[in-house]
């Protein structure tokens, strides 16, 4: 029995109907190259369908291989979704028995038990880390905010674990590849199973965005998903859930102009001028009631004063 180790489990989203329709299979092949590709032998690895488990002793290389998972499955439309915990697991060698085809994984603890309750909880793709490593100081034994990991509310949580979580971030320099793999055409083609999911996904992107790139990048971004939404707006059946990605595009912004420390500030002619670009594509597709009503809604359950800001910049 190892008694401290690190463990993160992930889930394959959707792994069943995409599989079946052969949309996964050459990423899945993909997928056991990434996973043969780890040489180290600090990292122990298993496999199995649409489960993968890390385990390793060392938090350095720990920390970095499920960063490149998480990462490398985004960048590929191949959506996992997991947890990280820190526990006892049992000494990690599989063992194959005299018999033929038998092939056995030993039971792997309690730390893989609570990474896999773990994860349920999510409604997004993305990697929660245990609170335990935040309890006290010396308890986190290296996670770093806004670098490793940051701190998110989903949009659409699961009843009963609404609230905000501590999700990892993928690899550095990797968000802006990351935004640009994810559309609206995705949304309403392969991911209308789980739309939700793909929605908090986005929405969470979104938001990290636009709250801490460049201005340029800022207003770069912004300009695409409206030109995106503007094509395929009209072939979307479920304004509610358009309504949410814009409800987050709106906060992101917004959340540049109430930090006006470091890199995130920008004036509020500046807001104005992305939120009114958002207002009046929404209008023009006919989405602005149930945006408003939307955003109202979202106000009123998380809190927030969106609406009231938005009234501020004279848009509505």
């Amino acid at each position: 029995m190892i008694e401290n180790a690190y463990v993160c489990y992930y889930d394959v989203l959707g792994f069943t109907s995409r599989f079946i329709s052969g949309d996964l299979s050459n990423r899945y092949e993909q997928m056991i190259e990434v996973v043969k590709g780890i040489e180290d032998r600090d990292i122990t690895v298993f496999l199995l369908s649409d489960s993968i488990v890390v385990i390793s002793q060392d938090f350095a290389k720990f920390r970095a291989v499920t960063q490149e998972f998480y990462t490398w499955g985004i960048l590929h439309d191949f959506w996992l979704r997991g947890a990280i915990t820190r526990g006892s697991v049992t000494q990690c060698e599989t063992r194959l028995l005299s018999e033929p085809n038998r092939f056995v994984v030993p039971f792997l603890g309690e730390a893989y038990l609570k990474a896999y309750t773990l994860e349920t909880t999510l409604n997004i793709s993305g990697v929660v880390i245990d609170d335990a490593f935040f309890e006290s100081e010396g308890s986190n034994p290296g996670f770093r905010k806004e670098i490793d990991y940051t701190v998110y509310e989903e949009y659409v949580p699961k009843r009963g674990y609404e609230g905000k979580k501590r999700l990892l971030l993928p690899k550095e320099h990797s968000l802006r590849q990351v935004l640009d793999t994810m559309y609206f055409e995705q949304m309403l083609k392969s991911h209308i199973e789980d739309v939700d999911k793909y929605l908090n996904t986005f929405c969470f992107y979104i938001e990290y965005l636009l709250e801490h790139a460049n201005p340029q990048n800022v207003a770069l971004f912004v300009e695409k998903l409206m030109g995106e939404f503007e094509r395929q707006g009209k072939r979307t059946l479920i304004p509610g859930k358009v309504v949410i990605i814009f409800i987050a595009v709106i906060e992101g912004l917004v959340n540049r102009y109430r930090s006006p420390d470091g890199y995130r500030y920008c004036d509020a002619g500046e807001v104005e001028q992305l939120v009114s670009r958002v207002i009046n594509g929404l209008r023009a597709e006919g989405y602005l009631v149930p945006f408003v009503d939307g955003l109202l809604e979202f106000d009123k359950r998380r809190h927030t004063t969106l609406y009231k800001e938005i009234n501020s910049l004279r848009l509505l």
